[in-house]
């Protein structure tokens, strides 16, 4: 009896595994290269659509909110696959611009300021990308001068507001600037020495080949400024013409390209302490693990970069704490416009590093737990880091966080944290609206989120959030960031005029009046 018991039960197991066979099978993971799910896509403009549908409303954290908002995303495959479908069956050729129309159109309704989508065209073999952000964002009234312009204290400099200024720049455009714009340096010294030798009758043998070098390398870095290029494309020229000596030409380190930072300190007369940061990289310069991953190889010339940037921070952190012990600090300016995010732990180094130790809650935080279109784990608090080491709480004096359409993500994360503090306000203008974490590999990764096929191979791919955030009441802030507490319009006539800042002016109004 019991023999009889045990295969029936082992039949009706095996019925069971066989009916849900056919639904596992669907259940594809596409963030990894599947060459079978995307080889409709190799070759068909309809299943690259069928793609992104499909992988989007597994994978895709944030289809409540997008249907609140109005967005039906089986009517969105009705209306998009025909139009997908007529451009395989066009007798035309599909050029890059047509694809990227129709795409546009596709990802307009979704509000994820993060999401990027790809489709390699495979009539031209172009990757044609695509973001709702972008689309959203190019028709706000400040979206032109929140690209354009770098935050200056020049204006409070000339008058004598200041009693302290420290700034450095590591980015590799400002590097490259100093060694191909400045005279006697790099490339204008080279031009000039090479001008000086053409004028010569009679040049020695040595003279002679020094011009041909300096020809050789002169010609590379037009082609380089032409075409652009990367801080490798750039070493390799520096490595070649090495032998000529040309004065402040350096090798510009790899690490820069992607983690260069601009920082700026200014201390006013009054003791309010300003800080301004274009990216968050601030713990690749500030924690020697961070450090070393950054910069593996660096050379003097590297370190000693890295070592302005760690002067200016640590000037400001060092002014904030003892004018507060003093009881002599009048307030605090975070200028975040223009920072389109980074690194996450950057925070306790700005808020984090007047909040208590152990985190600060900031919001919620979900993750995506399944492959159905709202599977999706429970709400987690959200919190910050805030700095471990001893240091001063400050929660007794104003401090203004300054952004503007341009502040995206990790800076969008430090004006809700200001939303959050008692003494802290939000100053400028709305933020982009993309908040979600985002994950750090360059490949898939857990939750079924963080990217859509690999980048550069699939003829598919998308990034997109992995954590979906909200506020302190559990509501996203997708596509739509952060709302200023005084939002003020930078008046551009002014800036240009004299460097005018209508924006920090107002900042300095809040510290100073608490209004």
């Amino acid at each position: 009896m019991r023999n009889k018991i045990f295969i029936l039960g082992a039949l009706l197991l095996t019925l069971a595994l066989s009916a849900c066979r056919d639904k596992a099978d669907l259940q594809y993971n596409y963030g990894i290269n599947d060459s079978p799910l995307f080889a409709e896509a190799q070759k068909s403009y309809a299943g690259k659509y069928r793609v992104f549908w499909n992988a989007m409303n597994s994978n895709y954290g944030l289809w409540d909110y997008e249907k609140e908002l109005g967005l039906d995303w089986d009517e969105h495959y009705r209306q998009f696959l025909p139009r997908f479908e007529a451009l395989d069956a066009s007798t035309e050729p599909v050029t890059d611009a047509m694809l990227q129309d129709l795409m546009n159109e596709m990802v307009a309704p979704l509000h994820d300021g993060h999401l990027a989508v790809t489709f390699i065209n495979h009539q031209t073999q172009h990757p044609v990308m695509v973001s709702p952000s972008d689309l959203r964002n190019a028709t706000r009234d400040d979206a032109e001068i929140s690209r354009l312009y770098t935050p200056t204290l020049a204006a409070h400099y000339n008058n004598g507001e200041l009693k302290e200024y420290k700034e450095a720049d590591t980015r590799f455009f400002t590097q490259l600037a100093e060694m191909t714009k400045v005279k006697g340096r790099g490339l204008l010294w080279a031009k000039d020495r090479y001008n000086d030798l053409k004028q010569k009758e009679l040049p020695s043998q040595a003279e002679a080949m020094e011009m041909s070098g300096l020809k050789g390398f002169i010609d590379a870095m037009d082609h380089f400024s032409t075409k652009g290029g990367t801080s490798s494309d750039f070493n390799s020229i520096v490595q070649k013409y090495s032998y000529l000596n040309i004065p402040f030409l350096e090798p510009i380190d790899t690490g820069f390209e992607k983690d260069g930072i601009s920082v700026k300190y200014g201390l006013f007369n009054d003791n309010i302490a300003y800080f301004y940061l274009s990216d968050f990289s601030l713990i690749s310069y500030l924690l020697d693990g961070a450090k070393n991953r950054t910069f593996p190889n660096a050379t003097d010339f590297t370190n000693e970069r890295i070592a302005r940037v760690v002067d200016v921070w640590s000037s400001w952190f060092t002014a904030i704490q003892n004018l507060h012990k003093a009881g002599q600090l009048k307030g605090i300016i975070l200028d975040l416009r223009g920072n389109p995010g980074g690194a996450f732990y950057d925070e306790q180094y700005l808020l984090g590093a007047m909040l208590p130790a152990g985190g600060f809650q900031i919001g919620w935080m979900r993750m995506k737990r399944g492959v159905g279109r709202y599977d999706y784990s429970p709400m987690m608090p959200e919190d910050i880091p805030t700095m471990a080491d001893e240091h001063e709480i400050i929660s007794d004096v104003p401090i203004a966080v300054l952004v503007n359409g341009g502040s995206v993500s990790m800076s969008e994360i430090t004006a809700l944290t200001a939303k959050s503090m008692d003494n802290a306000r939000v100053i400028g203008k709305r933020s982009s609206g993309g908040l979600c974490g985002l994950v750090g590999s360059d490949y898939y990764s857990e939750d079924y989120a963080g990217h859509i096929g690999v980048e550069g191979v699939t003829p598919v791919y998308c990034y997109l959030p992995k954590n979906i955030l909200f506020d302190m009441n559990k509501r996203p802030m997708e596509g739509v960031g952060i709302i200023p507490d005084f939002e003020v319009d930078l008046d551009v006539a002014a800036f240009k005029r004299d460097y005018t800042d209508t924006q920090l002016n107002r900042a300095l109004q809040y510290v100073r009046t608490g209004n």
